[in-house]
Parts: structure tokens; C-alpha cells; sequence
């Protein structure tokens, strides 16, 4: 008669053997409910962001340099030869700062009021955010004061403090989107799932002006991101897509030439 001891002795060595029979680098094929186990496991998990999925955000911040770039070279112009500027320049330049520094405001409540949550609701309360805000908290100042000098053109008081603003918020941004690309993308994709991050870009579009934003992105694509860009839109965004650069343009060269 066998034991249970024995029928345990006997199964084990028969497991040992079976395996030993098995090619080097082989695995045992699982069971069925085994397999099913690992497959409802997997479509339990939610896939997370993936850094393919945050070139809207890049766009945003290559869009925001590159405004404050232009800008700062504009108001080296304004200063250096305030010929080349009539009225009507001043106007528009005013205009297009105007729109600019409510982007970038909005930018800023975006992030302070939804991202930093949704990261710390999905990484933990040990994420701090506090460097990120402090310097919001420096940065909307200097847009309120460069809004402010932009109403005063072409006094030469406001063509100087003008040019001085935008010396100081472009190394501030600079700085800025540097340090938040390093620390908080990683985060993004290392805790914020797809879906979540996918409703957080929705609602963030909310408010925003499309005739303004939405041009100024495609204009900072690579000729592939705009391939794929083009490809996800839905047809009504398409439509806006093929009016306002045209907008867009008139109020560029309005201000840059």
C-alpha cells in the first residue's frame, strides 16, 4: 500500500524527472486556468501612459518657448530701431501678448489645479509638487507685468520695461519646462493610467482659444507628428485645422513681420 507520504515522494520525483527531461531553456506550458488567471490579471491592469502619449504637453511647452522666444527678439527690435514699429504694430503686438499671457495663464491653473492632483492621486501623497508651484506663483507676476507694458507701447518707459520682462521670463521658463519635463514626465508614465491621463487632456482644452493654440502647435510639429496628429483628429477638428491658420498667420505677421 501506498502512503500519502510516499504517493508525494513518488509525484515529486516524477515532477523532477519530467523536468529534467525538458529542453535547457524551456518553460513548463501552464494550465489552462492557469493561463486564464494571467490573461484576466492583465486586462484587470490599466495600461499607463506612454511617452508617445505626452507629445500634446510637449507641444505645449515647444510652443511656449517659442513664443517667448520671438518675443524677447521683438522687443531687442523695439529697442534697437523703434522705426521699424507704427501704431498699428504696437496694436498687435498688444493683441497677441494679450492672448499669449491668458495661454499661458491657463497653462498654469491646468496643471496647479488637475495635474498635480491626478499624479498624486495616482503616485502617491509623497509626490510634492511644491518647487513646480513656486515658480508659478513667480512666473503669472511677470505675464501680468509684461501685459501691463504692452498696453503702455509705444511709451519708451514701456518699450524698456517691455523688453526687460521678457529677458526675465524667458530664462525663467526656460528653466521652468526643463526641470518639469525631467521630473514630472517620468511620473506621468511611471503611475498615470492612459484613460485617466486621455480624460485630463479633454478637459484641459477647455478654455482654451483653438483659433490661437491649436495653429501654434502644428506650427513646432515634426513633419511625423503632424502626420500622426492629422491622422487621430476627428473630422470637425480637421475642419478648424484647415481655417485658422490662416487667422493665425495675418496676426503674425501683424506683430513679427
Amino acid at each position: 500500500m501506498i502512503t500519502d507520504r510516499a504517493r508525494g515522494d513518488i509525484l515529486g520525483d516524477h515532477l523532477v524527472r519530467d523536468d529534467l527531461r525538458r529542453p535547457l531553456g524551456t518553460k513548463p506550458v501552464p494550465s489552462p486556468a492557469a493561463h486564464a488567471t494571467d490573461m484576466t490579471s492583465a486586462s484587470l491592469t490599466p495600461r499607463l501612459t506612454t511617452d508617445d502619449d505626452l507629445l500634446g504637453m510637449r507641444l505645449a511647452h515647444r510652443v511656449i518657448l517659442r513664443d517667448v522666444t520671438r518675443l524677447r527678439e521683438l522687443a531687442d527690435r523695439m529697442l534697437a530701431d523703434p522705426s521699424s514699429f507704427d501704431r498699428a504694430r504696437y496694436a498687435a503686438t498688444a493683441d497677441y501678448v494679450g492672448l499669449f499671457v491668458a495661454s499661458l495663464h491657463h497653462h498654469h491653473n491646468v496643471e496647479d489645479l488637475a495635474l498635480w492632483p491626478l499624479i498624486t492621486a495616482s503616485a502617491g501623497p509623497h509626490v510634492d509638487f511644491t518647487e513646480l508651484t513656486d515658480d508659478h506663483d513667480e512666473l503669472d507676476p511677470l505675464l501680468d507685468e509684461l501685459g501691463e507694458f504692452t498696453r503702455g507701447l509705444p511709451d519708451p518707459a514701456a518699450v524698456a520695461g517691455f523688453a526687460r520682462t521678457l529677458r526675465t521670463l524667458s530664462e525663467h521658463l526656460h528653466e521652468h519646462i526643463a526641470d518639469e519635463e525631467r521630473t514630472v514626465f517620468p511620473l506621468i508614465t511611471g503611475h498615470v493610467s492612459a484613460d485617466a491621463w486621455q480624460r485630463f487632456e479633454k478637459d484641459a482644452q477647455r478654455g482654451g482659444r483653438a483659433d490661437f493654440d491649436l495653429t501654434r502647435f502644428f506650427a513646432v510639429m515634426t513633419e511625423d507628428e503632424t502626420e500622426r496628429v492629422r491622422r487621430e483628429l476627428p473630422l470637425p477638428v480637421r475642419l478648424m485645422v484647415a481655417v485658422f491658420p490662416r487667422r493665425q498667420r495675418r496676426r503674425e505677421r501683424a506683430v513679427f513681420g
